[in-house]
């Protein structure tokens, strides 16, 4: 197959690091909020039907690494430990009139999620209807007579209801839909590595370097100030209580149920902005390639890297069409960093130009990685179409046809 002079320029202009636009994040989340809410930012809906591929191909195979979807907020008692501290002041009569409408909203909200942290939400499970949908719709040829399939996900109960929610509608849509399920440990082993959970230990100077950011950033204690009169008595620790109750927000989006009014204005639109600029940084030096930290979670994701180049030839040997693997956005951060899928292997040492080059929104709720193959009678080489959450992206290397088309044989060699 020819290459372009033009073609191949193109994909190295795309995913050098060096040559990337870069974007404006503060008018993105400015633009639309729920982006201020990073990782718990709804699956974007709306998508263009991909390029087509290069005359004479048709996609047999699809390798995925999915999220599972919209979920109601982490940490073991964030909604109760909020409550505590909302219920208290209001017995002790320390709320301000904003800080009482607050708390009338949160009573409201709070029996709706009380012990129900880190579950899988209705909008969850729809999530991975809707993208299955979508890939069947997409890539009819994969599901041509009979289709073979293999799915694994982590032993995290979320996980495995979006993998089965993703199966079930694939089943719905197709009757010689044959599939194999499984998940736990085996597959957790380079799904979601013991590292990824580690407590991340960050060298004395970037600890200092993001708190001198955060600082800059977030007055804390000026927020608490609107709500309670007497704030010292009640937070010890009036980030990791506001930084809470912003996620607590971020996932309003996310739930089943009718949300009081003023939740959704707690903080105002810059505030949120600036929340989610901070733990954008913060999860950049844990999970994204920066220079300043050993990055041991992106070198962790070899590991699924492996699995997915090992995977295909000997799934096409065995007749199966679809790999599907399900996972967390600690998989998926790490991994895109990894293979710096569109400018996602930035190396960026200036915590203020972080949030321009490497953003946790783009990796939402339910986001998914799938490698779509693509073969041709006329011509051996395999092709691969690359799309994040259903739109086109880019790898570092030269593209071999336009729509985000690479050659197999060239992933493999630049990821050996």
């Amino acid at each position: 197959m020819k290459i372009t002079l033009i073609c191949m320029i193109a994909g190295m202009l795309l995913s050098s690091p060096d040559t990337l636009v870069r974007r404006n994040s503060r008018a993105e989340v400015l633009s639309d909020v729920g982006r201020a809410g990073g990782v718990h930012y709804m699956y974007p809906s709306g998508q263009v039907r991909p390029t087509a591929p290069p005359k004479g191909y048709k996609p047999f195979y699809i390798s995925h690494v999915g999220r599972h979807g919209a979920r109601y907020a982490l940490g073991a008692t964030v909604y109760e430990d909020q409550w505590s501290v909302w219920s208290h002041a209001r017995q002790k009569g320390w709320l301000t009139p904003a800080g009482e409408t607050l708390y009338e909203a949160y009573a409201q909200l709070f029996p709706e999620v009380t012990r129900r942290e880190g579950n899988l939400t209705q909008k969850g499970q729809e999530q991975h209807r809707q993208i299955a949908r979508q890939m069947h719709g997409w890539f009819p040829a994969v599901f041509k007579g009979k289709t073979r399939a293999e799915a694994s996900s982590t032993g995290v109960h979320r996980v495995i209801v979006s993998m089965f929610s993703y199966l079930d509608q694939l089943d719905d849509l197709d009757r010689n839909f044959d599939v194999v399920a499984d998940y736990g440990y085996p597959y957790q082993r380079y799904l979601l590595p013991d590292v990824i959970d580690a407590p991340t230990v960050l060298p004395d100077s970037v600890q200092l370097k993001f708190r001198i950011f955060r600082d800059e950033n977030l007055d804390c204690r000026a927020i608490l100030g609107r709500w309670f009169t007497a704030a010292d008595s009640l937070v010890a620790d009036p980030y990791r209580f506001c930084s809470a109750l912003h996620t607590i927000v971020s996932t309003l989006d996310n739930l089943d149920c009718d949300i009081p009014s003023a939740l959704w204005t707690a903080f105002t639109p810059e505030e949120r902005y600036r929340f989610w600029r901070v733990d954008n940084y913060s999860s950049y030096l844990r999970l994204g390639m920066s220079p300043e930290v050993e990055n041991v979670r992106p070198e962790a994701m070899r590991a699924l890297w492996a699995d997915i180049v090992d995977r295909t030839a000997r799934d096409w040997a065995d007749g199966i069409a679809l790999r599907l693997r399900f996972a967390h956005d600690s998989t998926l951060l790490p991994l895109l960093s990894l293979l710096d899928v569109n400018g996602m292997g930035a190396r960026v040492s200036l915590p203020d130009d972080v949030e321009d080059y490497w953003r946790t929104f783009d990796i939402p709720m339910a986001a998914n990685l799938q490698l779509v193959f693509f073969r041709s009678r006329r011509n051996p080489d395999i092709l691969v179409q690359v799309l994040l959450n259903g739109q086109e992206a880019i790898l570092p290397i030269p593209m071999a046809a336009p729509g985000s088309f690479y050659r197999w044989a060239d992933i493999i060699q630049y990821y050996k």
